[in-house]
């Protein structure tokens, strides 16, 4: 029994090892529609009836006339009547760019090779090229041919599948000195076409070039797998997959160079808008009171690297600390914004009206094609107060000798014998004006020496203070009232102060207190909506009505809620 099993496994064995050395006797090609319309894919197979490698067929090499995608490899083996028989199937995805008549040639191997294949590529207008049987088609548009340099373009591509896609890749369109970016997320929908059900798949993308002349938009390109139709398989392992690619068209399109006589930085938009705000939101202002002047450029259509600085010429009678600059970026309804808003602290320093300056920032006008300029208003204000008393004082002193000539005349009238003691009457009120400067420099030593022996008890008392629960808790309750009543204003005063003593720190703008806030690195939108709510209604053009008190309220005390609690504080000093 044993010598029999171990004959069988013998045979085996040769069957084997003499199909091992069997070679290539027969090689076929075919493709799997014919013919063909531009842009569309087709499917080459390639069959060899023996077991060969990989390299065996590179289509790259071969079919130089069309654009070539995915290849696959699969093998096949099984015995019948004793014989084994092997078989290695190559699937390759090919698209023909242009109409005509092409030849994909004879494939070679052994002195075994396949028969050539012609293959007749229809222009895409063609009658046939409506027909029901694509299985994946590309639409490519565009919302304008024609551009200035650096003025972006929208590229909207829609993918039509009439089967279930399994796994794929979008290629991204292609062209020369310009910048290509997604914008967006992607959107599903079907559509009927001539009897069949399409699934699309849309995607846009935002072209800007940055080379003027005419240029090629090449279109985008899908391969991947669907499954093939009634052959789905639960198992997806299992499941009969085909490939599929397919080519959007090419699109001319003529980008035009900035004017000549175009002068500034150059900004190509559809609309650009340039607002002001002010906060505190007043008409008077004291002197050395700091007053904050936002500016938010926005334009539409374009990236926000592309946004011009933006520097008012403000006067010499304030002092000027630039915030931080902060760019945006958001799509609405498949167009994207930018945005640059640039915050100033304004102090002025002497009474009197103070006109802050107009600012302006020129752009194009791509709709009308011509030049436009965006600009703010003038704003006046009146500042009061007493500007640098201690450096005017000096300036009034060396005026002193020569002013009692005028205060002398009604004695001179009476007494006409007093006016030769005129120079001695000046030099006894120059010894009084001494006399008082240095009595007064004397005070000046003594409050000095007193504030600074006072200075360490006071600033201890001050922290005391501070740290006493009483008046963050009177500012919450205060705030908690205002939202109440859905007073805005008042909202926005105690909520600073409640800030900045539970923080230390000062909060210049509403958004700032979400972060301060926030869990982690997620802040919570919620809350930064409710304070952006309050702050637009106390510093936006429209100013809305504010009603949004109760819900501030419980966005911030639900923020609070999720702060780690605090140690609690021991008069003692820390051990170490």
């Amino acid at each position: 029994m044993v010598r029999w099993i171990q004959g069988v496994c013998m045979v085996v064995l040769v069957l084997f090892s003499a199909a091992s050395y069997a070679d290539v006797t027969e090689i076929e090609a075919t493709v799997d529609k014919n013919p063909v319309i531009a842009n569309e894919s087709f499917v080459l197979t390639v069959t060899f009836n023996d077991d060969v490698g990989n390299s065996a067929f590179q289509p790259q090499q071969l079919l130089s006339d069309f654009m070539v995608g995915r290849t696959s490899v699969s093998r096949q083996t099984s015995i019948m009547n004793g014989e084994l028989n092997k078989l290695t199937r190559f699937t390759t995805v090919l698209i023909a760019e242009q109409p005509g008549t092409y030849t994909i040639p004879a494939i070679m191997m052994d002195g075994a090779k396949s028969k050539p294949i012609t293959v007749e590529v229809l222009a895409a207008g063609s009658d046939t090229s409506a027909r029901s049987d694509k299985i994946a088609f590309i639409e490519s548009t565009v919302d304008s041919d024609s551009v200035f340099l650096q003025q972006p373009l929208t590229y909207i591509v829609r993918l039509y599948l009439a089967a279930d896609l399994n796994k794929g890749n979008l290629v991204p369109p292609q062209m020369e000195n310009a910048d290509i970016r997604q914008i967006g997320s992607d959107e599903e929908s079907s559509e009927m076409i001539n009897g069949r059900r399409y699934k699309i798949y849309q995607r846009t993308f935002q072209i800007t070039p940055n080379k003027s002349g005419t240029f090629k938009i090449k279109g985008a390109r899908f391969d991947g797998e669907v499954y093939a139709e009634g052959q789905r398989s639960i198992f997806s392992s299992f499941s009969n997959t085909q490939p599929v690619s397919t080519l959007g068209e090419t699109i001319e399109l003529t980008v035009k160079p900035i004017p000549a006589n175009w002068q500034g930085a150059w900004l190509p938009s559809e609309l650009v808008t340039l607002s002001q705000t002010l906060s505190p939101e007043t008409d008077t202002i004291e002197v050395g009171e700091p007053l904050t002047i936002r500016y938010q450029l926005t334009a539409v259509g374009v990236k926000p690297e592309q946004l011009p600085e933006i520097s008012p010429a403000f006067p010499d009678s304030v002092r000027v600390y630039p915030d931080n600059d902060e760019t945006d970026q958001y799509v609405r309804n498949g167009v994207t914004i930018a945005q640059k808003t640039v915050s100033f602290a304004v102090v002025p320093n002497q009474p009197g009206s103070l006109q802050l300056p107009s600012v302006s920032v020129p752009w194009f006008n791509t709709k009308r094609d011509q030049a436009d300029v965006a600009r703010t208003d003038p704003v006046t204000l009146t500042v009061e107060g007493v500007a640098n008393q201690l450096a005017q004082q000096p300036k009034a002193e060396p005026q002193a000798p020569p002013k009692p000539e005028p205060e002398a005349s009604p004695q001179s009238t009476e007494q006409p014998q007093a006016q030769p003691d005129v120079s001695a009457l000046a030099d006894q009120r120059l010894v009084t004006v001494l006399a008082l400067l240095l009595f007064l420099s004397l005070l000046g030593n003594l409050a000095f020496f007193w504030r600074r022996r006072k200075q360490r008890p006071l600033k201890v008392q001050a922290k005391a203070n501070t740290e006493q629960p009483l008046t963050s808790s009177q500012q919450w309750r205060n705030f908690q009232k205002a939202c109440a009543d859905n007073h805005a204003r008042k909202a926005d005063e105690f909520l600073r102060k409640w800030a900045q003593q539970r923080f230390d720190k000062r909060l210049v703008a509403l958004g700032d207190l979400a972060r301060w806030l926030a869990h982690g690195n997620q802040v919570d939108q919620e809350l930064q909506q409710q304070l952006n709510d309050l702050q637009q209604s106390l510093f936006s053009a429209s100013k809305p009505k504010w009603t949004g008190g109760k819900a501030l309220y419980q966005s911030l005390r639900k923020a609070l809620d999720n702060q780690p609690k605090p140690k609690q504080r021991n008069d003692l000093p820390e051990l170490y």
